[in-house]
């Protein structure tokens, strides 16, 4: 049986998460194991949401922001990229691999740029295996 990664994506919904919509309406669906929490700024984000994702059995965490300079709360964008910087090194040190963590910038326009990216992530994400902090039952 393949394995088939948890992922917890993150959208701005100003930006990435009408990307999403937008991918639902066009019936170009995403990875069913893509699971998507709709933020009101990137900026919202803070890192124990981040944690508690893995926590809960998230192999992949992906958090998507409006390009710079394009944040309708300022610099909401930025704040989450330094958080996710700062979260990607606190990873690391507790045996996660950074690289279950991603951030990108997308606008509510670039739908298709968002299925390429989740589509990617995800293969990448299946290719890590399951998170090493995962429960077993």
């Amino acid at each position: 049986m393949d394995f088939m990664p948890a992922i917890v994506a993150f959208c701005c919904e100003n930006s990435a998460f009408r990307a999403a919509d937008t991918a639902g309406a066009k019936q170009e669906g995403y990875p069913s194991n893509i699971k998507i929490c709709r933020l009101p700024c990137s900026g919202k984000l803070e890192i124990n949401y981040i944690l508690r994702a893995f926590e809960e059995g998230a192999d992949g965490v992906f958090i998507f922001a409006c390009h710079p300079d394009s944040c309708k709360f300022l610099k909401g964008n930025v704040r989450a990229q330094k958080r996710v910087e700062h979260t990607g090194a606190l990873l690391e040190k507790i045996g996660i691999k950074k690289e279950r963590l991603r951030f990108f910038y997308l606008s509510e326009l670039e739908w298709t740029k968002f299925l390429d990216l989740v589509q990617q992530g995800n293969e990448s994400i299946k290719g890590l295996g399951p998170c090493p902090t995962k429960v077993k039952v």
